[in-house]
């Protein structure tokens, strides 16, 4: 891949085409009478007279400041206007570039639809991408892949409620009281269970195990509502022996509990 050479001098003729000879270029700030300082190189720290004047073959070295908007004045070397032009604007700096890979300092893009391989934070008027994926109230994300997630994120719903992504696994609890920590995974225990009010809401699941040769029980903690899945009986009930059962928090401190009795 190539690109095309900029020239490498500024160079003015007059009317008939020849060389300016002793011209004189002069640079204003746009729509303005204002000096505006041009430079002898792109580092920018020699600047050039104003005007400058042109050599012998009607050149000079001429650089802009970026991000800038210029107007120039051309006279020969009489002081006779050749032309004006007004509003040249220049554009911010090009930091590093490889084959798909470009860094802009300076201002912003807009208009354009490009491809984006991220990697780390990207901030924007729309929102913030961290190790993921931004999508507005009209985007959607369809047969796509998301990595990094871990496992205590959360994917809401059209109406922005947030739900904890599940695990690939049921991970073990010891824990003998319910707690918030423990939806989507399964206590095991080997004595009472029980399940406690002002912890969980509509949706939350989990699984008791019995890991003992005795029967326990699945306590209905104070405020709370047991229902045994298929009937109207309501209360603590009895897991047997190695036995599993599933609570399903319905709403409303009332839960279904399946596989007791």
């Amino acid at each position: 891949m190539a690109v095309l050479a900029p020239s490498p001098k500024a160079q003015f003729l007059d009317a008939n085409g020849n060389p300016l000879v002793g011209g004189k270029v002069f640079t204003y700030a746009a729509g303005t009478t204002t000096p505006l300082s041009t430079f002898t190189d792109a580092s920018a720290t020699t600047p050039n007279t104003n005007p400058i004047i042109l050599d012998s073959r009607g050149e000079c070295n001429l650089w802009f400041s970026t991000a800038t908007s210029y107007k120039i004045v051309l006279k020969d070397a009489d002081d006779v206007t050749q032309w004006t032009v007004d509003n040249i604007d220049t554009y911010g700096t090009i930091a590093a570039q490889n084959a798909n890979n470009v860094n802009i300092t300076g201002g912003a893009i807009s208009g354009i639809t490009a491809t984006f391989n991220v990697t780390g934070n990207v901030s924007g008027n729309a929102g913030t991408v961290t190790n993921g994926v931004y999508l507005t109230a009209t985007q959607t994300l369809t047969n796509k892949t998301i990595t990094g997630l871990a496992s205590a994120s959360t994917v809401n719903d059209s109406a922005g409620t947030g739900y904890a992504i599940g695990y690939r696994k049921i991970p073990q609890s010891s824990n003998t009281t319910a707690a918030a920590s423990d939806v989507d995974k399964h206590l095991y225990v080997s004595a009472t269970a029980t399940i406690p009010s002002g912890v969980f809401t509509a949706g939350d699941h989990f699984l008791i195990v019995n890991s003992s040769g005795s029967s326990i029980t699945v306590t209905q903690g104070a405020g709370t509502t047991l229902r045994l899945v298929g009937t109207s009986t309501t209360g603590s009930r009895t897991l047997a022996a190695y036995g599993v059962a599933s609570v399903l928090c319905v709403g409303s401190e009332t839960f279904y509990v399946g596989g007791v009795t």
